[in-house]
């Protein structure tokens, strides 16, 4: 793979890092390093909405080899003619959708 996720997740959770240290900087608030409990140091939502999107972003480690293996899954399933994949559409996507279809999950509840 050309694009090593794990780097660029890891450079994106720094950043947010360095954004609440300049920020706490430019507020004058002595705010936490993200997930260090230091309960001399304020806790306010900033903080917490970096520590949110850490979290978040640091979910994607794990839901880019499934999005991948999904991708792959869905090549195969067009391949055999079980799934069609319109324009705009992805391997991924399709894929999951058919996987629930099977299962009698609602693919809709699932996939935006």
């Amino acid at each position: 793979m050309s694009i090593d996720y794990k780097q660029q997740i890891e450079r994106g959770i720094e950043l947010l890092k360095l954004c609440q240290q300049l920020q706490s900087e430019k507020d004058g608030v002595n705010r936490p390093e993200p997930f260090i409990i230091d309960k001399t140091k304020e806790l306010d939502q900033f903080a917490q909405d970096i520590g949110a999107a850490i979290v978040n972003i640091s979910a994607l480690n794990k839901l880019f080899p499934m999005m991948l293996a999904l991708g792959e899954l869905g090549r195969k399933l067009h391949a055999e003619g079980k799934i069609e994949v319109d324009y705009g559409d992805d391997f991924s996507t399709s894929a999951l959708g058919y996987v629930l279809g099977q299962n009698d999950l609602d693919p809709a509840r699932w996939i935006d």
